[in-house]
């Protein structure tokens, strides 16, 4: 198809993806904010199952990615579209089936974001697509791992310290064996595959962090965690891998506020955390480099400010419906697949969808929140909150530097960026939340069969 044709079919689809876009949002939204327990969520509404139109959204844009081809209708981009739809229909009554008390609308949320990045990762390079979804099939193994590992092990403190040092030794070797990327050393290569293990710790972070402060002891008895904080968070800073380092400090400071309500412990680590940024502008130039960006990436814009200027030209070029799917120009941003890929959506699908996919983060934290404080377990609470507090946070802080609203911190967008760690580490999280939503809702119909059981007894005695 000639560049003219195509150009007015996405102009005129823009209205039909922002339509289905703001239709799926606003449906989760409703269930979100719904008071009914997670396991009652119903697939049918008023206009069917909320997958379904998520599937629409992706073959409509597989298929006119098809049309994108200059010799012609690619039938087998349009083959992919409809494969990928029927693997996420797949994918979601598998779970729903096997663990039917799971948070099945969490499930919905990141697979509606899985599919923004699907999307657009396609429309850069089908190989890059191709990889995503081996990544996300990967992930959906280790979301069936946590699952089971959430809801059927409990962990000690004798086992913690074997995390402990587990993690310690995945945080070594990127700064023993790494490679340097984008002034952070923070990769490690094996076999041809890149990986990124301080994503995995994330993980091993929050386990050990709820095991610790799950009771309330004095501050000497959880002084293991706090080393063990620091350790990883210095391991990490070694790395000059400052995203990571601010995410590791978010999980732990959260985390110990919601156990302990500790304000004296939080405004101190606050204040070391703040001490420790200053030395690192001081001490790391990219630090330095994204700070000045951050700044004012206008004085310097074919060098320093080049990524910052050019996220916030694209955003604003989409106005509020996009340019259409296929007629942006992400490849002036040299990171549009994984730091910069909210900037690129926001381009060719409108500020609108930016606004949903932020949205879509929010009601995770709904979820999560709703999850956390319905589990009476201390323990599964806190892995619950740590969960939530790792995937929303780094999305909001790769988001706030995408938009300028702080310093870049070189985090990926969870679900969305492309990367393999990345992604098998955010459906690892959502594992850990779907295996405490369950155990929440086991332990609600126990009680409420207690109950049930004790109000028969009282009714027997009254007529003896």
């Amino acid at each position: 198809m000639s560049s003219k044709k195509f150009e007015i079919i996405s102009l005129t689809m823009r209205y039909w993806f922002i339509g289905l876009i703001i239709f799926i949002t606003l449906r989760i939204l409703m269930e979100a904010f719904r008071t009914r327990q997670e396991q009652d969520y119903e697939d049918e509404g008023p206009f069917g199952h909320i997958i379904f139109f998520m599937v629409i959204f992706l073959a409509s844009a597989y298929a006119l990615l098809a049309y994108k081809n200059p010799s012609g209708f690619d039938k087998y981009t349009a083959l992919i579209g409809i494969i990928a739809g029927i693997a996420f229909i797949i994918q979601y009554n598998l779970f729903r089936l096997v663990f039917p008390r799971m948070d099945r609308l969490l499930l919905i949320i990141v697979d509606t974001l899985a599919i923004f990045g699907f999307i657009m990762l396609y429309r850069f390079n089908p190989d890059l697509a191709k990889s995503q979804m081996k990544y996300f099939i990967a992930g959906n193994v280790a979301l069936l791992f946590f699952i089971l590992f959430t809801y059927k092990i409990r962990m000690n403190e004798i086992f913690s310290y074997i995390l402990m040092g587990l993690a310690c030794v995945l945080l070594l070797l990127p700064i023993i064996f790494g490679k340097e990327i984008f002034g952070a050393k923070n990769w490690i290569s094996i076999k041809g595959y890149s990986l990124q293990p301080s994503e995995f710790v994330k993980i091993i972070l929050i386990f050990i962090f709820a095991t610790w402060f799950r009771e309330e002891n004095k501050f000497r008895e959880h002084l293991p965690a706090f080393i063990f904080a620091g350790v990883a968070i210095l391991l990490v800073v070694l790395q000059r891998d400052l995203g990571a380092a601010l995410l590791y400090f978010y999980i732990f400071i959260f985390v110990y506020y919601i156990a302990t309500s500790d304000w004296i412990i939080v405004l101190l680590a606050g204040g070391a955390a703040v001490l420790g940024s200053v030395a690192s502008y001081h001490l790391f130039s990219h630090i330095r480099v994204r700070v000045e960006a951050w700044k004012n990436p206008w004085r310097d814009i074919e060098n320093k400010g080049y990524q910052i200027a050019h996220s916030l030209i694209a955003i604003s070029s989409g106005g509020l419906i996009g340019t259409g799917l296929g007629l942006g120009s992400p490849q002036v941003v040299p990171a549009f697949k994984t730091d910069f890929i909210f900037a690129t959506i926001c381009e060719e699908f409108g500020i609108i969808s930016g606004f949903c996919i932020i949205g879509l983060y929010a009601m995770i934290v709904i979820r999560g929140v709703s999850i956390a404080l319905r589990n009476k377990d201390p323990y599964k609470a806190l892995l619950a909150f740590g969960a939530t507090v790792a995937l929303t946070l780094q999305a909001f802080t790769i988001i706030g530097g995408v938009i300028k609203m702080i310093p870049l911190t070189g985090v990926t967008m969870p679900f969305v960026s492309y990367g393999g760690s990345s992604m098998v580490t955010s459906l690892a999280l959502v594992g850990v939340l779907e295996g405490v939503a369950i155990d929440a809702t086991d332990n609600s119909n126990e009680d409420g069969a207690e109950e049930d059981d004790y109000k028969e007894d009282q009714a027997f005695g009254e007529g003896v």
